[in-house]
């Protein structure tokens, strides 16, 4: 976000959501450590995180993808957060088929290396520069038949964190989940703010943009919290999985039943929950159009990503209701979702839904 520029109202909402991406890709990699003992072999393991990781990048190209636009023929395709977690397992697979030394050694390299790569281009409409722009820097690709791929999320150190959480999840698992294996990742998440705090602080090493010291106290704080987010930076990696490795020490506190009908739903229906959610949030925007005082044949559907008229916006209390909405509609139909997967185990949806 740019500092000064955005209010603090603002960049907070939006800072909260930055945590996200980086924890979807933590868990997910932290997960397929946990049901790694549910498959025969290794091998068998390694397939399916490939087959999983395909399967993303294809739904990300097409039910996600189709969410933002409600077109399946608008020229614009993003690679954003699903088709960077299908990357993650698909190298995720083939890493573990190597050993789960490599799959450390490549985390490591990808997370704490990928940054002294920033300066690095290549020239346009070359192998090279669509390489790149796929592994590292963030572009805008030519298609055929004047498509265009935005790469949003470069997979390098989508990867390397999948890598790193896969190996945590080993560590967890081999501690039988126990209370010192969570206090050790609270220790970890400390470690990485203390990292971040002195990269940042000093801008070291680790990220694109620049901390700079205002004026105003508030600025400087936002300044000092605005890490570079696409690609991953470092000191992204670092603020925001090291807060999210101390949260889960202090949900560890909870009891097991915490949340049954609420957070347990979303957390058990993540993907079918992620895609509900943009499907209505996109809906109900549409059905809005008239109550904000604009018109339906104002939209600019086709010429932008989700069509909105211009001028189309509400206040920050109307955003969080709109939001609210959203999330309890997403909760409900989760809930019926939950009782179908259980009924269809079999199913292909069931399986990668």
């Amino acid at each position: 976000m740019t500092i000064p520029g955005t209010d603090p109202l603002t960049f907070f909402t939006r800072f909260v959501s930055h945590f996200c991406a980086p924890l979807f890709v933590f868990l997910a990699g932290l997960s397929a450590a946990i049901t790694e003992h549910k498959y025969a072999s290794t091998k068998a393991f390694s397939q399916n995180l490939i087959v999983r990781g395909l399967v993303l990048i294809l739904f990300e190209f097409t039910i996600v993808s189709w969410s933002w636009s409600f077109n399946p023929l608008f020229p614009m395709l993003y690679a954003q957060v699903i088709w960077a977690i299908g990357w993650g397992f698909v190298m995720l697979g083939l890493l573990r088929l190597v050993g789960l030394h490599a799959v450390f050694i490549a985390g490591l390299l990808l997370v704490f290396g990928h940054n002294m790569f920033d300066g690095v281009s290549f020239e346009p409409n070359t192998l090279a520069n669509t390489l790149w722009s796929i592994a590292h820097q963030k572009n805008v690709l030519e298609l055929p038949f004047d498509f265009k791929i935005r790469t949003t999320y470069p997979v390098a150190p989508i990867i390397g964190l999948m890598a790193l959480a896969y190996c945590a999840g080993v560590y967890y698992k081999a501690k039988e989940y126990s209370t010192k294996a969570i206090n050790h990742a609270a220790l970890l998440g400390i470690s990485c703010l203390a990292l971040y705090t002195m990269l940042r602080g000093f801008n070291l090493y680790g990220d694109a943009s620049i901390f700079t010291v205002h004026s105003n106290t508030v600025e400087t704080v936002m300044s000092f919290l605005n890490p570079t987010k696409y690609p991953l930076s470092l000191q992204f990696m670092l603020l925001t999985v090291g807060l999210g490795l101390i949260a889960l020490k202090l949900l560890s506190h909870f009891k097991v039943d915490f949340s049954h009908g609420f957070l347990q739903v979303l957390g058990k229906t993540s993907m079918f929950s992620y895609l509900v959610h943009l499907y209505l949030l996109h809906a109900i925007a549409w059905l809005l159009i008239p109550f904000l005082g604009l018109n339906f044949s104002d939209m600019t559907y086709g010429e932008t990503l989700v069509g909105l008229p211009p001028g189309y916006g509400m206040s920050y209390i109307a955003t969080l209701t709109f939001i609210a909405v959203v999330i309890g509609l997403t909760t409900l139909l989760a809930k019926r979702y939950i009782t179908w997967k259980r009924n269809n185990k079999h199913s292909l949806i069931a399986k990668y839904i």
